[in-house]
């Protein structure tokens, strides 16, 4: 027997295999777009999708994703050309999407909250041949062919024409370009193919049991891959329906909770924070059954009385989605079915998806022993292409030697896991988040789940900061619901974890800095010197993170003018914005302009009366 035909207690202490148990093989690939219009053609009335404005049935759907898929190819649109999607999420985005896969193009998913900057960098990578917005939307940064959709996905222009002949796409045409984030700061492109989109779909729809009868919510931003591979496509090919809540009310828990049970929602795909807001409210019986969480670290297990089960994810848009608590669906493991024992600790990341390749490897890429952190090799079915850049795709996916076809790859994720013992995957953080502490390697997200699992720390994170003598020193920042008293707080952690792992000082804040991505700012983490100061400092670090995000830069300096390093009107506003959602405080552009460091608005923000709905 070999060991992927070997069962779930043999594989139990395994660091490395492939994931058994659903058999999906490529020569019957079928694209997405040709799978919902089978369902089109089964059930053409049944509703597809229904948004704040408009609700589409199957057959509106696909004709009219045709009718625009026609006019780019009558306006040259060939095989394998870029065409920029530029929208909100909305039924008129569906259909943008399906209209380029059926003309045989490949999608450019751009974020309509990015900078113009910021986007004119991805359109000179990518060079899109067309470009498809919403109707009112402002003038893009392209000089090409921009086709205006109505709110129910019209084409505005051109539609009059004969129908042309599409194209067959393959496996391993690309279906879309997605970005993520780079180690050097500039993000990069991944080219994503068909080939995942089909296995992904299949692969949701079984093990997370997506069927017609099923109402989906799409919570995610629009540009990103999680929608499309993991939101939209299952349910639309699944023939379920699709409904997509009011924008302003996606970061509104509570309006969010009622809508989840007005639209009678059956499974919701949630960023880590917003479940896990979700997850504290009080619910009455819904017909939600499945809440699946992701893209950050998962903090909370969620009450086991809930009527709806919560469980955590995990993937990359390289990889598409890794692993899944509901595997296998017997075994799964979620709030409804956690231990006494697992709620002793973080949520683990579930385990690994049927068709992937994977391994836990050391630095030597040597596999690690049983139960010890190492580095999340993944490759199979849902392995992206590469990256625009055939230099970055080098450097990150590999040629695979172990894997049964030839020229196989594999993907180094750069994310750190530790295999449980009933083969679950628990992430222990990043390989770039490394330090040396006293010449013994630290990893910072072991040191924030000892911080997270004491009474009263809500939010932690960990960094080292330089001594007076040039040394690295660990320190703890928390965010705490409850009085925590430091010398208290360091015996747990020493009981915990090793010495050279405890923090040498604590810092309290009343929010942690994040990125764009909602994602932990380490480097807006204020000195503890500096904190102890200025109890303020806090929002110091949030007007350095918000800056930062603003103008597409990894970081800030407390003393750099937002307007030498790029800024202009249109993104103080946007700043001003973000600076009052974040900080519970008006804003406006005329403040940025008069305090335009981030040491000076975080002093205007100390000054700043409260809002009230923050009160």
């Amino acid at each position: 027997m070999t060991e992927t035909d070997a069962p779930l207690t043999r594989l139990a202490m395994a660091v490395a295999g492939t994931a058994a148990g659903m058999e999906t093989e490529m020569d019957e690939f079928v694209p997405v777009h040709r799978t919902i219009a089978d369902r089109a053609a089964e059930a053409p009335n049944t509703p597809a999708v229904t948004d704040e404005w408009t609700s589409l049935t199957y057959r509106q759907l696909t004709e009219r994703a045709d009718e625009l898929a026609g006019v780019l190819v009558r306006q040259g649109l060939r095989s394998g050309e870029t065409v920029a999607v530029h929208m909100e999420s909305s039924a008129a985005i569906l259909v943008a999407l399906l209209a380029v896969s059926r003309a045989g193009g490949a999608a450019l998913m751009l974020d309509v909250s990015g900078p113009r900057q910021w986007l004119t960098g991805f359109v000179e990578r990518a060079q899109p041949v067309a470009w498809i917005t919403h109707e009112n939307s402002a003038e893009p940064p392209f000089t090409g062919t921009v086709h205006r959709l109505d709110e129910g996905g019209r084409a505005m222009a051109g539609a009059d024409g004969p129908v042309p002949v599409f194209p067959e796409v393959g496996p391993e045409d690309v279906a879309c370009l997605v970005q993520t984030s780079g180690s050097t700061g500039v993000p990069k492109l991944v080219l994503v193919p068909h080939r995942t989109w089909t296995y992904a779909t299949a692969t949701q729809q079984e093990l997370h049991r997506i069927d017609r009868d099923d109402r989906g919510a799409w919570l995610f931003p629009s540009h990103t891959n999680v929608s499309v591979s993991v939101v939209f496509w299952p349910f639309l090919a699944a023939g379920a329906h699709l409904s997509i809540p009011p924008r302003e009310i996606v970061s509104a828990p509570e309006e969010l909770a009622l809508w989840i049970r007005d639209q009678r929602i059956t499974q919701v795909f949630a960023v880590a924070p917003l479940a896990e807001a979700l997850a504290r409210l009080e619910w009455p019986t819904c017909e939600l059954r499945l809440m699946l969480t992701g893209s950050d670290r998962v903090r909370e297990w969620g009450r086991p009385d809930l009527p709806f089960e919560i469980g955590n994810w995990y993937g990359a848009n390289e990889v598409n989605i890794v692993t899944s608590p509901m595997v296998p669906w017997e075994e799964r493991i979620t709030s409804a079915t956690a231990t006494a024992a697992d709620r002793a600790g973080m949520p683990p990341i579930g385990r690994v998806w049927p068709g992937a390749n994977w391994r836990v490897v050391d630095a030597h890429d040597q596999l690690v022993a049983p139960g010890e952190v190492g580095e999340l090799l993944v490759g199979g079915r849902q392995l992206a292409l590469g990256y625009l850049s055939a230099r970055a795709t080098a450097e990150k996916f590999l040629p695979d030697p172990q894997a049964a076809e030839p020229g196989a790859r594999i993907y180094r994720t750069g994310d750190m896991v530790r295999v449980r013992p009933d083969g679950a995957l628990e992430h222990c953080g990043r390989i770039d988040d490394q330090v040396q502490i006293n010449g013994k390697r630290v990893e910072m997200a072991e040191v924030e789940r000892a911080l997270l699992t004491y009474p009263g720390v809500r939010e932690a994170a960990a960094t080292t900061v330089e001594s007076r003598t040039g040394r690295p020193q660990l320190v703890g920042y928390l965010v705490t619901d409850a009085p925590v008293i430091d010398a208290e707080l360091r015996r747990a952690m020493a009981d915990a974890l090793p010495s050279h792992m405890v923090p040498v000082a604590f810092v309290r804040m009343d929010q942690l800095p994040r990125n764009r991505g909602d994602k932990i700012d380490r480097r807006a983490l204020p000195h503890p010197d500096a904190a102890a100061a200025d109890r303020g400092n806090y929002l110091n670090a949030l007007a350095v993170s918000v800056l930062s995000e603003v103008l597409d830069r990894e970081s800030c300096a407390p003393d750099d003018n937002f307007f030498l390093l790029g800024g202009d009107s249109l993104l103080a506003v946007t700043a001003a914005r973000r600076l009052s959602l974040k900080a519970g405080r008006p804003v406006a552009a005329q403040d940025v302009f008069l305090n335009p460091t981030p040491r000076e608005l975080g002093a205007f923000l100390r000054t700043a009366p409260v809002a009230a709905h923050q009160r």
